[in-house]
């Protein structure tokens, strides 16, 4: 009997590993489809999606660089879903090319990808301060409500770039409720922004209109946002800046963000509290370094260890009206103490800055001269750790199949591997493109349309679609090395 018993509990033992590791092979396999990079891609460079008022009241134009995989689709019914990487840089510095490698790496992994510039600058403090370090003067804003409304205007643009690309969610073969946006530094703290912020009664109070301020001190005009501005005025000033959305590409074409990559941001203020019930929560991953300087993991003011730095080491003046900014670890505690009900992956290293300019892990010294702690421990590591977590919230359906691959064993745009082949103006609007640096020669070209019919064939360097309506055209060409395809955007 106990042998029998015995054999019974060994079966349903057996039978429950293999279940366990049927369930494990299907949940790996599903995820590895928006983590594993096996697909080709195109891009399209410097699309402008709209223009804003700067910080200094003139117009900004803004661009994006968009990424969109490439699927074998006769029916052309598949979507993607779409990632936005939004580049860093305190709010006054920084561009979209910081973020081309990820937004590659996310296309190869089947997401369309696109990295956004937004309006950067805060206006300055009218006093000289200075230090012997890079930069210093650049840090001191007129007023802690610069920051507020620096970020205010990264949240709108972004918003606006995404309702750019949801207007056009036919044309890139987007799945509109399947869009993550993620960031790195002043990047997560606008992502944050974007994914949380969509209610009114949310904005800043900081946003609406305030009293001019003087002009920012001379000492300032080599900082990045002050270049090419003129600041003839004695007073600049600050108007409302309008509601949550701005004003890019209004439309009522519904969205849902549905992940947020927060790589050592936070927000100003609990923005968990209050969420839009018809729509789920974004989830959240979330990556921190306790010994960060500039972004506090906790409840600090920004740059709140780079200024123990500059008052003990450097002798200077510390850095003055910067708001508290709430970190990583801040945000995770709001939500589990309120049961906000937010899913969120912490990843948190463990080093706290140890307010040593000389001496210990993570000093001052280390990290001004390049181990800062405001960045990653392992990109790679956590860029896939971010991957992974998103993939199993991916539902879009169906998904399109790779590009056969022939000569190419990287799966990757032979144009693109290299850099030989430029297609330019892209996007165009006079609907005429130019094939330059072709280091073989040119057969001939073919262009198709989306629902791959060919609409336009040629063998010279000059590519025709005056005939042709707005959209995305894919460019074949062919010369004796091979083929590459292009995709080309025709706008207004």
């Amino acid at each position: 009997m106990e042998l029998i018993y015995k054999v019974m509990i060994n079966k349903i033992l057996f039978i429950q590993s293999v279940i366990v590791s049927i369930f494990c092979l299907s949940h790996t396999a599903y995820s590895q489809q928006w983590v594993d990079e096996k697909y080709k891609y195109d891009s399209i460079i410097n699309v402008n999606y709209g223009t804003a008022l700067s910080f200094s009241g003139t117009m900004d134009n803004l661009a994006l660089d968009l990424y969109i995989p490439q699927c074998d689709d006769s029916a052309h019914i598949s979507k993607r879903p779409l990632m936005i990487w939004i580049h860093g840089g305190a709010m006054i510095s920084g561009d979209k090319n910081d973020m081309s490698d990820l937004c590659r790496s996310f296309a190869k992994a089947g997401y369309v990808t696109a990295s956004v510039n937004y309006r950067l600058g805060i206006i300055c403090d009218s006093a000289a301060w200075s230090c012997n370090f890079p930069n210093y003067s650049c840090l001191f804003a007129s007023d802690t409500a610069e920051w507020y409304r620096a970020a205010y205007r990264a949240m709108q643009d972004v918003k606006g770039a995404i309702r750019y690309l949801v207007n056009r969610s036919d044309i890139f073969r987007i799945d509109k409720h399947n869009i993550f946006v993620s960031g790195e530094s002043a990047g997560a703290i606008t992502a944050l922004c974007v994914g949380l912020m969509d209610n009114e009664t949310e904005k800043w109070p900081q946003t609406l209109a305030l009293n001019s301020v003087p002009k920012p001190n001379s000492n300032t005009l080599a900082c990045v946002h002050n270049l090419f501005r003129s600041f003839s005025n004695d007073l600049i000033q600050r108007p409302d800046l309008g509601n949550i959305e701005g004003n890019i590409e209004i439309s009522n074409n519904d969205y849902t963000i549905k992940g947020i990559g927060n790589i050592f941001g936070g927000i100003f203020t609990n923005l968990l509290r209050i969420q839009n019930t018809n729509k789920p929560k974004p989830a959240i991953f979330s990556f921190h370094q306790p010994c960060d300087l500039l972004v506090s993991i906790d409840s600090k003011k920004i740059f709140w260890g780079l200024t123990w730095c500059f008052t003990n080491g450097y002798n200077c003046s510390g850095l003055i009206n910067t708001p508290i900014m709430h970190g990583s670890r801040a945000i995770n505690n709001w939500n589990v103490s309120n049961n906000y009900g937010y899913v969120i992956n912490n990843q948190f290293t463990e080093t706290d800055f140890p307010f040593n300019y000389i001496l210990g892990k993570a000093n001052c010294i280390e990290q001004m001269l390049g181990g800062s702690c405001h960045s990653y421990d392992n990109r790679a590591q956590r860029i896939k750790q971010l991957a992974q977590f998103f993939a199993p919230i991916v539902s879009t359906s169906p998904i399109c199949d790779t590009v056969k691959i022939t000569n190419n064993p990287n799966g990757i745009n032979d144009a693109f591997q290299d850099n030989t082949i430029i297609v330019y103006p892209n996007p165009s609007n006079d609907k005429i493109f130019f094939i330059e640096n072709i280091n073989s020669s040119l057969q001939d070209w073919k262009v198709k349309n989306i629902l791959g019919e060919t609409v336009c064939v040629g063998k010279d360097n000059r590519v025709d679609l005056t005939k042709n309506s707005q959209g995305v055209y894919i460019l074949n060409i062919k010369s004796d090395k091979g083929s590459v395809t292009r995709m080309l955007l025709i706008q207004q």
